[in-house]
């Protein structure tokens, strides 16, 4: 295999720190200190241009005094020396820099015309850039430390992190677990490497287990979302976003000078890729622990025989059940954690295993009489005077096909502490046994306890082996549905590829660009084979008449301005217009609102009006739904397609869905069919279905005319009326991108 473009950054055989010091007080000290603290493997070249000795080494005063330049230089200097700095260092043969400093992007216009510079510098020698802004970089696998802080022991999670605190939190907390840390690094404010390029090493990292990464904002989205979706079957990649909110946005774009974008866009493109996102920072470590540490869960299955695939040979039914019987198993020592589970587990997609008959009469067996052995299954006490029993019906729930996965709840670790020290040794045996018989079975295991936070031995057993316990039931469970949502590896919509190719790259301007008229945007999607309500143009009053002619009233009538793409909030729409000389004065009433609406927006003419005139329709029958389909240029993830429930109060109550483009037909069904008001297009009660297929062909038309148009920015019909027979689009709107601002794709690997 060739190696990696960032290995000389995450696995560099030397280092240099320019700007070491020989004060313990400055981070050029500390750096040195840090990597001779944890034993880097490689050299280490301290650089300063006062010469002398630091902590026993050599003080170059350049870099090119060295005989050989490191491969990865720690800039640990003031921000306005960064960009001489790092260009004196690309230009010696410096693979990689680290830079800390703040006073960047992130810090007004004198900020950015310095991270300006340090592009340039990067770009012109070729040196590739971790940072400014950034919190460090370590790889506890050869010692590289260079975030500060006592040495950790080598681990199995990476952490991406645009937050030092974030981060800190989480090497804080990996480091009291087994699982440790791998590598950290903080991108800053991703000048040049970028979230992507890091991912996409922690996936070529054979100790990296699980990747946990919190993220403010990206701005090369959709490179990340191609890395993700390439790697997360087999390497599990766990997200928090930050700057989910207007005021997390204005956060983020001071904290780092990024824009967080759109959180929508975000989590859409996270979902299709296959990120597992958390809402809370106590659960980025969690989920990312349980990933890294347990197998995926079993989905019980037969072979054309019934035979058992996957089952261990000791399963006491013949014939394995359904793939949809498959689920997670409760066993709790008290009923309300396991109805509190059952709860999180229904809100979170996790279903119960519904296990054999056999294997509920064993369960009862060992369990006694008291106990209900309906999943969840509730012990009624009987651990509290043998905790080995919770070890026998493990491994009587892991013998069962139907068991994908079990979360153990409860007194776990305290049964000694709670009823009698004569426990202790069984107990232990007990966490022991625990572990053993879901690791036999490949099943993965989460255990909850109320006596996580006093750390006693049998949680201690546990935690070796891997297993992931918890204080928290509703974290536990969280980290079960994380597992079971790895359940089928590979298993995302295919289909029909909506287009052969990938789509090109063009960025959306900062400038608002042009807007086309109804008119123009009407034509652009009929020409794309989209059914568009009949309606005829009117220059003035006197073609309203034959407009009125020509169509069956009753009719609606909108003023056409490209200046206009919202008519209804300037009062430029009627509706329900019954006689022609109710539709001649409709004409003036439409057109008089838009200038003026204008006028008071201050809008730009020229001199020239901005109204062309007016587009009569046919008013069509009610339909089954209104329904919004758009497709737009995100600035960081590129092409996406937006369907849902629309209408002129579409933004007050969002249903909708989105997709990176390009994607699959039968997932634009998916999308329909996964709104919360689907119910309303299969026909609820009774009512009649809105025709599926076609919405599918229109959606897809709609995204097929954004890919084939590089200066196309937003296409939006909005509303589309859905009936059982057919959609239609009643209103269309399009923007292109100004034409400077519209620079050459390049084309989106997928």
């Amino acid at each position: 295999m060739s190696e990696h473009p960032l290995r000389p950054i995450f696995e560099p055989r030397s280092v240099g720190v320019v700007g070491a010091s020989a004060d313990p007080a400055k981070r050029g000290h500390q750096v040195v200190a840090a990597l001779r603290r944890s034993g880097f493997a490689g050299s280490i070249h301290p650089i300063n241009p006062r010469g002398g000795e630091i902590l026993g080494l050599p003080v170059a005063t350049s870099v090119a005094e060295l005989a050989e330049p490191p491969e990865l230089v720690y800039v640990a200097t003031p921000a306005t020396a960064v960009p001489d700095v790092v260009a004196e260092c690309g230009a010696a043969g410096v693979c990689g820099a680290i830079v800390p400093a703040v006073g960047f992007g992130e810090s007004g216009e004198p900020g950015r015309d310095l991270e300006r510079r340090l592009v340039d510098a990067a770009r012109t020698t070729g040196i590739r850039v971790v940072g400014p802004n950034t919190s460090g970089l370590l790889n506890t696998h050869i010692g590289l430390h260079m975030v500060g802080g006592e040495p950790l022991e080598p681990g199995r999670l990476g952490i991406v992190s645009q937050s030092g605190n974030v981060a800190l939190d989480l090497m804080t907390t990996a480091a009291r677990r087994p699982v440790g840390v791998s590598i950290y690094v903080g991108p800053g404010n991703e000048i040049d490497v970028g979230f992507h390029e890091i991912i996409d090493f922690l996936a070529s990292h054979a100790p990296t287990r699980a990747i946990v990464v919190y993220i403010e904002g990206v701005k090369q989205g959709r490179a990340l979302y191609d890395i993700v979706k390439r790697i997360a079957t087999e390497k599990p990649v766990v997200v928090l976003k930050g700057g989910k909110s207007d005021d997390g946005v204005r956060a983020a774009r001071s904290h780092t000078g990024a824009v967080a974008g759109s959180y929508a866009v975000f989590r859409a493109a996270a979902t299709q890729a296959g990120m597992v996102e958390v809402d809370a920072s106590d659960e980025l470590f969690a989920v990312g622990e349980a990933l890294a540490l347990q197998p995926r869960p079993r989905v019980a299955t037969t072979t054309a025989e019934g035979t058992p695939i996957d089952a261990p040979a000791s399963s006491p039914s013949s014939k394995s059940p359904p793939r949809e019987d498959a689920g997670f198993v409760v066993i709790s020592d008290g009923g309300g954690h396991g109805t509190i589970a059952a709860d999180r587990f229904a809100a979170l997609g996790v279903p119960l295993a519904r296990l054999a008959a056999e294997t509920k009469s064993r369960l009862r067996e060992i369990l006694g009489p008291a106990s209900s052995v309906e999943n969840p299954i509730d012990a009624a006490g009987a651990p509290d005077a043998a905790p080995s029993v919770l070890t026998r019906a493990v491994e009587a729930a892991v013998s069962d096909p139907a068991c994908a996965g079990i979360l153990v709840i409860g007194l776990l670790g305290g049964y000694a502490i709670r009823f009698s020290e004569s426990l202790a040794g069984e107990e232990l045996e007990a966490a022991s046994g625990l572990a053993r018989a879901a690791g036999l079975a490949r099943v993965p295991l989460v255990v909850h306890s109320l006596y996580e936070r006093r750390s006693p031995p049998p949680l201690r057993v546990l935690l070796e082996a891997d297993v992931p316990v918890h204080g928290s039931l509703e974290r536990a469970a969280l980290c079960c549905a994380a597992l079971w949502r790895r359940r089928a590896p590979g298993s995302r919509l295919v289909g029909r590829p909506a287009r052969p190719s990938a789509p090109p790259d063009v960025s959306v301007p900062d400038e608002p660009g042009r807007w086309l008229s109804e008119v123009e945007a009407r034509s652009l999607v009929e020409a794309a084979g989209v059914s568009v309500v009949e309606g005829i143009f009117c220059r003035g009053a006197e073609d309203v008449a034959a407009a009125a002619w020509r169509l069956d009233g009753p009719w609606a009538i909108k003023a056409v301005s490209a200046a206009l793409p919202h008519k209804s909030e300037a009062g430029a729409v009627r509706l329900g217009i019954d006689t022609p000389d109710q539709l001649e004065r409709a004409f003036d009433d439409v057109t008089g609102s838009a200038r003026e609406y204008l006028r008071f927006r201050g809008a730009p003419t020229d001199g020239d009006d901005p109204v062309d005139g007016a587009l009569v329709t046919r008013m069509l029958a009610p339909p089954t739904a209104e329904l919004l389909i758009g497709a737009r240029r995100d600035e960081s993830f590129g092409p996406i397609l937006t369907v849902g429930f629309g209408g002129v109060d579409v933004e007050l109550s969002p249903d909708v869905a989105i997709r990176l483009l390009p994607v699959a037909e039968d997932e634009i069904r998916g999308m329909w069919t996964g709104l919360r008001r689907a119910p309303i297009l299969l026909g609820h009660r009774g009512a009649p279905a809105a025709d599926l297929d076609s919405l599918v062909r229109i959606a897809s038309a709609v995204a097929d005319c954004l890919l084939d148009d590089p200066t196309l920015v937003d296409l939006e019909l909005n509303p589309v009326f859905a009936h059982a027979n057919g959609a239609v689009a009643i209103d269309a709107m399009a923007r292109r991108s100004a034409p400077e601002s519209a620079p050459e794709g390049r084309v989106y690997e997928s």
